[in-house]
């Protein structure tokens, strides 16, 4: 990618991007890869203020004409001339990734070849820049690519939008640990049945970056739309897809399970923020979810590895109220079983979204008894 400006700023721009990521571009003392050069006499190859962090693994050079040749580090970290040339590079940089996307989805095999080569090494950087960048959040918006529960691949925000029924008004993302045990979670048990495609989102970035992302935006000339991106994960996101006839058997359900749900709530007592009657379980007899207002366990469990003081995030069980494992639980008054019954319910969750039990023995005998 090469760019020759001329005028109130006169510089060149060589720029590439390697078909491997650079082994050090997670390291914090990653090299530039850029170096700068002014009238063609060579500066400095590490300066990281060159380019933005989340483009460390673009290489190249910039020469520029109006930098004085003696200038000093401390002088670049706060040059005009270098930050214009800087935001036009940034641009430049974006504005070719999205010609490449866009030749890979109209191309050829060989086009489709490159992008997807390019978004495997590149991927993640990029999301770093939703994070870093708010400037160019709407171009990194149309670069970042995710896996879904509808393709195979990568798609893109602008493809699931695509691909969306005319009822639907929000974007759907399920966040955790591997993607094929998202896939499997029974969190999306209702989204499958109503054939709504939801994205996996089954890198640990997506944790960092996403709670920030709060919509997605289309622009068509003078059009725009908006779709909000939502969390399967959380409480309360079973409620924008449940219609209202759902909704009318949903209370009716509720109030003939309340019996059975606070006996779960009693015996589990401080293990969860709340126990609910499920609107999105279809097969499963139980799952978790985090309240709105809490960080998400991957979160927690993140902060936690990094050393922050961090306490633990209370989920909040789900149950299926057509279930036999927790229908049973209607007629039964022995407070042992009941017991067993509502630890088995959470610790299999917590298990099937990927969680570590604090007490695998116990989760073992409380199913040896139920067997039994």
């Amino acid at each position: 990618m090469h760019t020759r400006a001329e005028g109130t700023l006169e510089y060149n721009t060589l720029f590439f991007v390697p078909q491997k990521a650079p082994f050090d571009m997670y390291h914090a003392d990653y090299k530039s890869g850029v170096k700068l050069y002014v009238k063609r006499v060579f500066i400095t190859d590490d300066d990281k203020e060159l380019l933005p962090t989340y483009l460390r693994f673009v290489r190249g050079v910039i020469d520029s004409e109006d930098l004085p040749l003696n200038v000093s580090r401390e002088i670049l970290q706060q040059n005009k001339i270098l930050t214009n040339i800087k935001s036009a590079s940034v641009k430049k940089l974006l504005s070719e990734f999205k010609a490449v996307a866009d030749a890979a989805e109209n191309g050829s095999d060989e086009d489709k070849k490159k992008w997807d080569t390019f978004i495997t090494e590149f991927n993640r950087p990029l999301k770093e820049g939703l994070y870093q960048d708010w400037a160019n959040k709407d171009a990194l918006m149309e670069l970042v690519r995710f896996k879904s529960t509808a393709v195979d691949g990568w798609t893109s925000f602008a493809e699931y939008t695509g691909r969306m029924k005319g009822e639907q008004k929000h974007i759907y993302t399920i966040s955790g640990g591997r993607a094929d045990t998202l896939k499997a979670s029974p969190l999306l048990e209702a989204y499958k049945a109503k054939g709504i495609e939801v994205l996996i989102m089954d890198d640990e970035i997506d944790e960092i970056v996403m709670p920030g992302v709060r919509e997605y935006v289309k622009k068509a000339g003078d059009l725009e739309q908006k779709w909000e991106i939502k969390s399967v994960n959380r409480a309360g996101a079973d409620e924008d897809i449940a219609g209202e006839d759902d909704k009318k058997g949903t209370k009716e359900k509720e109030k003939e399970a309340r019996p059975v749900i606070d006996k779960i709530k009693k015996a589990l007592a401080d293990r969860v923020k709340d126990v609910k009657l499920s609107k999105r379980l279809t097969d499963s007899p139980s799952c978790i979810v985090a309240d709105e207002n809490d960080p998400s366990f991957q979160m927690a469990a993140m902060m936690r590895a990094m050393g922050q003081p961090m306490t633990d995030v209370k989920p909040i069980l789900e149950v299926n109220g057509d279930h036999p494992l927790v229908s049973r639980l209607k007629t039964e008054e022995d407070a042992v079983k009941i017991a067993d019954v509502s630890s088995v319910l959470l610790d299999q969750a917590l298990l099937v979204e990927g969680q570590k039990l604090n007490d695998p023995a116990d989760f073992v005998k409380r199913l040896n008894r139920l067997l039994g």
